[in-house]
């Protein structure tokens, strides 16, 4: 009876084990004009050193030369954590899957440098019903753009970045977000986390919108995070709103309820005043672009100003 429970054990075991092997399967790739194994792995975020035996004993006998990939061949890519599929994820909350932000086939993405290793941003651009909580049904081609922008800035310099898949399903609440981004915090409890919320009322980003930036005021982590947004902005002659010199907390009820009950510490920032249409759309993407140029540099400026804290 014994040997029939143990036999029973570990057939259950050998199940597991090649179900859980089956969900590590190796992505593939068809070798185009210009690929190369240094180019791939650096497409795909991983380090060429690390990896690039990896590479050759994955491909064996399909590789001449040593180094050289054959055109219309199906190659493996090495698993790596740091890999930009597996830094760069994005929350379905009605699933609780994950998936990457970004198609390294479709998108290219490259390694600046390593600035934010060790750090992990969630960046929540949903709005919310602050009567019930519920998720509202409102989405805008510039807010998608702008998360898009930033996550692959947040990626090349190294950092572990979250989104949340836009969904229309309105069941889902801020609760639901929250539950989402403190499993998450607890599994990466480590690393430096920050949460970002932002708000862009208008599809039309200007230069001279009005910027409000929020934090917990019983948050020591959000007040610096809020205060080097603050000193970004103001440096770069931008209008930041004057309740921010009153050491603004929240105001608004989900908001409050964010701070109550998230685990990173968070920062709200707002560009508002946005009505003023514009038909230039080169102007309008140079707008976007130096608005993540900011957010980005004051993530860096936070980051940076904690690890100067820790040398000392």
């Amino acid at each position: 009876m014994l040997q029939k429970k143990i036999y029973i054990i570990l057939f259950v075991f050998f199940g597991l084990s090649q179900f859980v092997a089956s969900q590590e399967d190796n992505k593939t790739f068809i070798a185009k004009k210009g690929d190369g194994i240094i180019s791939v792995l650096r497409r795909e975020g991983l380090d060429v050193n690390t990896y690039y035996q990896e590479f050759l004993d994955l491909n064996e006998g399909l590789i001449s030369n040593g180094s050289l990939l054959k055109l219309g061949v199906r190659y493996k890519i090495p698993i790596g954590d740091n890999s930009f599929g597996n830094m760069g994820r994005k929350i379905s909350l009605s699933s609780d899957l994950e998936s990457p932000i970004f198609d390294t086939k479709k998108t290219r993405l490259r390694k600046k440098d390593t600035l934010l290793r060790n750090t992990v941003y969630y960046l929540l651009f949903d709005k919310f019903d602050a009567e019930n909580l519920n998720q509202l049904k409102s989405t805008s081609q510039t807010r998608n753009e702008i998360a898009l922008a930033m996550a692959k800035e947040l990626l090349e310099q190294g950092a572990r970045v979250f989104l949340f898949e836009y969904s229309l399903d309105n069941s889902a609440k801020l609760g639901d977000y929250v539950a989402a981004i403190n499993k998450r915090y607890l599994k990466y409890q480590k690393e430096y986390q920050r949460l970002l919320v932002l708000d862009i009322d208008s599809d039309n980003f200007s230069d001279s919108a009005m910027v409000s930036i929020e934090h917990n005021q019983k948050s020591k982590e959000g007040k610096r995070f809020a205060h080097s947004f603050e000193q970004i902005f103001k440096a770069q002659k931008m209008k930041v709103s004057d309740h921010n010199k009153k050491d603004a907390s929240f105001e608004d009820k989900t908001n409050v309820y964010l701070a109550n009950n998230v685990l990173p510490a968070m920062t709200f920032i707002k560009i508002e005043g946005q009505n003023k249409i514009s038909t230039n759309k080169e102007l309008a993407n140079k707008n976007k672009a130096k608005f993540v140029g900011l957010i980005t540099t004051g993530i860096q400026t936070d980051y940076s100003n904690i690890s100067l804290e820790d040398q000392d």
